[in-house]
């Protein structure tokens, strides 16, 4: 195909592209706002046919149609959460990034990117985030001490369970930035691994993406965990400001990625096993609702970080 064929193939492609995806956002936002999360996936896909800066053009231009529509907050939102995903996935397929470094490498400009949008919303919009976050919690508490008094439960039982609610939610509120850093991979993977599927589908064998079942943390991980809890710990002792929450962010991300490791082991004797998809999906699902369980895969997780129980560990070259 002539240049001038490329680009004509390029033009027709972001039209409707951007086309969809503005009337995609405006349903998505007043109607079913988990279709939001997949925003990047079809400027992935148009980014690897036809280039990064075509990505780049078509989700600005998408947000613009939406801000017409819905406002400058809203148009300036959508580009800031999810241009830098979008772009970071294209540019990590475009240069034959591994797997663990498209997903690494995305979740962080994802993160980052829910970082500079809440600080925007905060200097432009006059919104705390953290703020509004304990104003929803103390409603919900508030509703769920209704249901139970209508429940007809005692002063002493309500008490009893309004103080673990609330120990809850002020857990949670705690734990924002690893819940953000989870929530952010949660995303990237699912727009990488739907991006993969997609543009296999025309012909495009590019996206190195391994199965769940094959992911494995770096060989280096322990020794850098180590590190990060000891500095952690340092700065505990030397009783730094935000210390306690730092070290109970850092335990729960840990435990997260040695436990999502175990369940990528339990796959994979699955698969051994010749267990078909519906049932493998349904017994991860069990693993991770049951805590438990949940507790039994995360030590599978930290035995195969270290002796490798899958035997999937590239050798040192020598």
């Amino acid at each position: 195909m002539n240049n001038n064929g490329k680009i004509k193939k390029s033009t027709v492609e972001s039209i409707v592209v951007i086309s969809i995806m503005a009337l995609y956002i405006v349903y998505g936002i007043h109607f079913v706002p988990l279709l939001m999360l997949f925003i990047p996936l079809p400027f992935v896909v148009l980014g690897v046919r036809n280039g990064i800066y075509t990505n780049i053009i078509s989700i600005i231009a998408s947000s613009l149609i939406v801000g017409a529509l819905l406002g400058f907050s809203s148009a300036a939102s959508l580009i800031l959460i999810f241009a830098p995903l979008s772009i970071a996935i294209n540019y990590c397929i475009n240069n034959r990034k591994s797997g663990f470094d498209t997903i690494l490498i995305s979740t962080v400009a994802f993160f980052l990117s829910f970082l500079i949008l809440i600080s925007f919303e905060g200097t432009i919009l006059n919104l705390n985030f953290v703020k509004q976050l304990e104003e929803n919690f103390r409603q919900i508490l508030a509703m769920q001490i209704d249901m139970l008094n209508e429940m007809g439960m005692t002063k002493y039982e309500i008490l009893q369970t309004a103080d673990l609610l609330e120990s809850t939610y002020k857990t949670i509120i705690v734990l924002i930035p690893s819940l953000m850093a989870i929530f952010s991979l949660s995303v990237t993977y699912a727009n990488l691994f739907f991006s993969s599927i997609i543009l296999r589908k025309m012909g495009y064998g590019t996206v190195n993406l391994q199965r769940f079942s094959r992911f494995k943390l770096p060989n280096n991980i322990i020794p850098g965990i180590g590190v990060m809890l000891l500095t952690a710990f340092i700065i505990k002792k030397l009783e730094i400001q935000y210390h306690e929450a730092l070290l109970f962010n850092l335990t729960f991300l840990v435990g997260f990625i040695f436990f999502i490791q175990g369940l990528a082991v339990l796959d994979f004797l699955l698969i051994k096993a010749k267990m078909r998809l519906i049932f493998r999906i349904l017994i991860l699902s069990l693993n991770i609702v049951f805590i438990p369980i949940s507790s039994i895969i995360f030590f599978i997780g930290i035995l195969d970080t270290i002796f490798d129980i899958r035997k999937i560990r590239r050798p040192k070259s020598l």
